[in-house]
């Protein structure tokens, strides 16, 4: 379910009948104010928002899932699910980061998309790739700033399944927590396993092993990180 926002012509949003701060796409833009006056009016006419609550799934009813998504607040999941129920997260995005979701004209059924999921109050921006498309032909760095997202967005996703592949589930674990940058985690052993594509009992069973030697404390859907260091050094990061 989509939370209900409103734009005002100059790009206000007004959220629960409050207005809060401007949002737009230049906040992911730095050379923003080097594109002509022209394009950044095209892009700002053709820029999709969207608002969701934690835990709700990100939907853009488009033709077509080409383009490129903003993140102007808040923090995004990108992960893969099966139809037997398992999932397993490709990356996390953040405020300021864009994902692309490029696909190529001849794409099968098979092909795979992932999903995307608000871990919070997330404000996105989308636009599609017929849109980009006139801006990137006449602004060079408008054009590598297209191919550079795409880059890292493959990046990513290798980095994270090289990792899950090569890596002990321990030391998986391990990383999400220390990767999460909080002493105090609220996340449940299904959130976890979901995260890294395996199941609650085995992911129960080795934060038992993590905190019978010191490296966490659990307690009511919350960890609690004793031994950063020591996770660190674990999860080799």
């Amino acid at each position: 379910m989509l939370v209900a926002i409103t734009y005002t012509s100059v790009g206000e949003k007004i959220f629960g009948g409050v207005i809060n701060m401007k949002h737009c796409i230049a906040d992911c833009v730095v050379f923003w104010d080097e594109l002509s006056e022209a394009h950044r009016r095209q892009l700002d006419s053709n820029t999709i928002f969207r608002s969701y609550r934690r835990g709700e799934n990100v939907i853009f009813k488009t033709v077509k899932k080409d383009g490129i998504i903003f993140v102007l607040g808040g923090a995004l999941r990108v992960y893969l699910a099966s139809d037997a129920g398992r999932e397993m997260t490709l990356f996390v995005l953040n405020e300021g980061d864009a994902f692309s979701i490029m696909t190529v004209d001849s794409a099968s059924e098979t092909d795979v998309v992932p999903s995307l999921q608000a871990l919070g109050t997330t404000h996105l921006a989308y636009l599609q790739r017929s849109d980009m498309a006139p801006v990137a032909y006449e602004e060079p760095q408008f054009a590598r700033f297209v191919f550079e997202t795409c880059a890292k967005t493959a990046q990513k996703i290798l980095n994270n399944v090289s990792y899950c592949m090569f890596n002990s589930l321990r030391n998986c674990i391990a990383r999400e927590l220390v990767m999460d940058g909080r002493d105090v985690i609220e996340i449940t052993h299904e959130e976890i396993a979901n995260s890294l594509g395996t199941t609650r009992v085995v992911v129960s069973r080795e934060i038992d092993h993590l905190r019978d030697t010191g490296f966490i404390r659990t307690g009511r859907g919350r960890i609690y990180i004793l031994d950063r260091k020591g996770l660190a050094d674990m999860a080799g990061c």
